[in-house]
């Protein structure tokens, strides 16, 4: 393991038993091996996303001020972050479609919306697949069926025939994914950690992120999957690992079940602080382990295919960039929060809005 994990993460409190419910914990520095980069057009393409979402989809939420708070979480710059060197139109479709899955996603979470029943969950998600990529004449009235209809109508034409099967098969298992952390959370249990990551490779949309990386490159790498393996499992659970620790404090909020640290904290009977190392460890080892997978794929035959290669270095930037945009979203560190480029620090899980600081709160200097 990287040194600085265990230099700079102090110890948990002492006298706290693991029982204890903490009130905050300590982010060491992540490694960030992989490059991030901001797509030329992030400001314009983030602004007309969140006008794609205000039209499209505005009418799921409650009122406006539920709205401009999803729109403040700056989710539309998730695309730009992750897709850095794609066109600017093919960059602003990833744009709205993340934006569309995280409206879901949110809604999932909101047990006065999607999450209140995972049966009506699982209805809404079966009409929004079985019009998704049909030609069923009028969008209708299900703003996510004609948000849906629009993404396809422009996402489409872009892709090769064996990315739209796998496009329908990833919102069929993204939403799926969604379905079951519903019914986990609604039944109050918590999986072992390898079910736990089962469910978020679906709930995270590992699918649809390789296939939207793929989109934004220009590249179609459905024949190669399979060889592509290992690559893909290190990169997605490097990215489910990294996304649970940055958004502990909205899921611990949120009481949801289906998140690793909860898994290490309730399961595995870890205090919050040595789950936290214990996670910010395997994510290093997933982050080299990638790097590994993807050296030993440029090094033999494939690594001389120039769209396998216009692949993995869209892959390097899209793991990059979803890091950097988790902790710069408000979506993870409170409604009007503004990032000061920290990395780590102490993190408060209670306060409306945090920052990483350099002490926790009750040492001089750690007040916010």
């Amino acid at each position: 393991m990287g040194h600085v994990l265990h230099a700079q993460s102090p110890p948990p409190e002492a006298g706290s038993p693991a029982t204890a419910s903490p009130t905050e914990f300590f982010l060491p520095e992540l490694p960030r091996l992989l490059p991030f980069a901001y797509h030329p057009n992030a400001a314009q393409i983030e602004f007309a996303s969140n006008g794609w979402v205000r039209t499209m989809l505005g009418e799921c939420f409650a009122g406006e001020e539920h709205l401009l708070f999803f729109l403040r979480q700056r989710n539309g710059l998730y695309g730009p972050l992750t897709v850095p060197y794609a066109t600017e139109q093919r960059a602003r479709d990833i744009a709205d479609w993340y934006q569309y899955v995280t409206v879901i996603d949110s809604f999932v979470s909101d047990r006065s919306a999607l999450g209140a029943s995972d049966g009506r969950a699982r209805e809404a998600f079966a009409a929004i697949l079985a019009d998704f990529n049909g030609d069923t004449g009028a969008p209708g009235d299900d703003p996510y069926v004609r948000a849906g209809k629009d993404l396809w109508r422009r996402i489409s034409p872009g892709l090769g025939e064996g990315q739209v099967r796998r496009f329908a098969a990833s919102l069929d298992a993204f939403l799926r994914g969604c379905a079951t952390e519903i019914r986990a959370k609604l039944a109050d249990e918590v999986p072992d950690y390898e079910t736990c990551l089962a469910v978020r490779m679906d709930s995270f949309g590992c699918d649809f992120i390789e296939l939207m990386t793929e989109y934004g490159a220009g590249v179609d790498m459905s024949d190669l999957i399979p060889r592509l393996a290992e690559v893909h499992l290190h990169c997605r659970r490097q990215m489910i690992i990294i996304n649970d620790l940055l958004s502990w404090r909205k899921e611990h909020a949120q009481d949801d079940k289906m998140t690793v640290v909860r898994v290490l904290t309730e399961r595995e009977g870890l205090c919050l602080q040595q789950a936290v190392d214990r996670l910010c460890e395997l994510a290093e080892d997933h982050e080299k382990a990638y790097i590994a997978a993807r050296d030993a794929v440029l090094e033999g035959p494939l690594g001389e295919r120039a769209d396998v290669r216009a692949y993995l270095r869209a892959l390097d930037h899209m793991i990059g960039g979803s890091q950097e945009f988790e902790y710069l979203t408000p979506r993870y560190f409170g409604d009007g929060s503004v990032w000061d480029g920290s990395t780590s620090g102490w993190v408060d899980l209670h306060a409306p809005v945090t920052r990483f600081r350099q002490e926790p709160y009750g040492v001089e200097g750690g007040a916010a």
